[in-house]
C-alpha cells in the first residue's frame, strides 16, 4: 500500500509551537529551525515504511504598505528558506498552495491603532484537493492538521477508499476529524519537544553551557 503523509505547515507549526511553550505562551517560531519533522512522523507512524511526505505552506510575497508588514513579510520569507532547506534534507517536499494575506487587526484600547498582521489564506484547499487526488484503496493518507475545514475533505477520501489517519494534537483532540478518520494519532508535549535541534544535540551527547557547573 503507497503512504502519503500531507502536512499543513502553518497548523503543525502552531501546534507544535503551543507544545514546546504553553496555549499562552508559544515558542517563538524560529524554535522549529532544523526541526526533525522525519523524527515525529515515523514516531508517530510507529514504523519507518517508505512515505511520500508532502508539506504545505503558502506563496510569500514582500508587503511594503509599511515598515511593520514588510519587516514580518521579509522575515516569513526568510523562515520560509530555511525551513525549504531543512525539508528537502530530510526528503520532505514543500508544497506552495495559496498566499499571504495582510489583515487588520484589533484595535489597540489606548490609542485606537489597528495594527496589521500577515496570515495564510487558501493552503487548506490545495491541501484538501491534494488528499482526495490521491485518494485510492490502495493509497493510505496521513493528516497532520487540525484544521476542521478539511473534514469534508477527509469524508470523501474514505469514500474513496482511502484509509485516512488523522495526527491531532494532545491539547486540541478536534473529534470532528477524529470521529471521521480511520485511525487518530496525537502529537504530545514530550514528543514535540523531543525532535527539536537543541534536544538532539544533548541526545548525541554534545555539552550545552547553560551557565550551571
Amino acid at each position: 500500500m503507497n503512504r502519503v503523509v500531507l502536512i499543513d505547515g502553518e497548523n503543525l507549526n502552531r501546534g507544535l509551537r503551543n507544545l514546546i511553550g504553553s496555549l499562552e505562551n508559544p515558542a517563538a517560531r524560529n524554535t522549529l529551525q532544523s526541526y526533525n519533522y522525519r523524527g515525529l512522523i515515523n514516531e508517530i507512524l510507529g514504523d519507518k515504511e517508505k512515505a511520500q511526505v508532502l508539506y504545505f505552506g503558502a506563496r510569500l510575497r514582500k508587503y511594503d504598505l509599511d515598515e511593520e508588514l514588510l519587516k514580518q513579510s521579509n522575515e516569513a520569507i526568510s523562515l520560509q528558506a530555511k525551513l525549504v532547506n531543512d525539508l528537502q534534507k530530510q526528503g520532505i517536499n514543500f508544497i506552495k498552495v495559496g498566499y499571504l494575506r495582510a489583515r487588520e487587526g484589533k484595535p489597540c484600547p489606548e490609542c485606537g491603532h489597528k495594527k496589521a498582521f500577515l496570515t495564510e489564506k487558501g493552503v487548506d484547499v490545495g491541501l484538501a484537493v491534494r488528499m482526495v487526488t490521491e485518494a485510492s484503496s490502495e493509497t493510505e493518507i496521513v493528516l497532520f492538521s487540525a484544521d476542521t475545514d478539511l473534514l469534508p475533505a477527509v469524508k470523501t477520501t474514505i469514500k474513496l477508499g482511502s484509509k485516512v489517519i488523522f495526527v491531532g494534537y494532545e491539547y486540541q483532540p478536534t473529534l470532528a476529524l477524529s470521529k471521521a478518520a480511520s485511525l487518530t494519532r496525537l502529537v504530545t508535549a514530550p514528543m514535540a519537544k523531543k525532535y527539536l535541534a537543541n534536544q538532539l544535540k544533548l541526545d548525541e551527547g554534545e555539552v550545552i553551557d547553560k551557565g550551571e557547573k
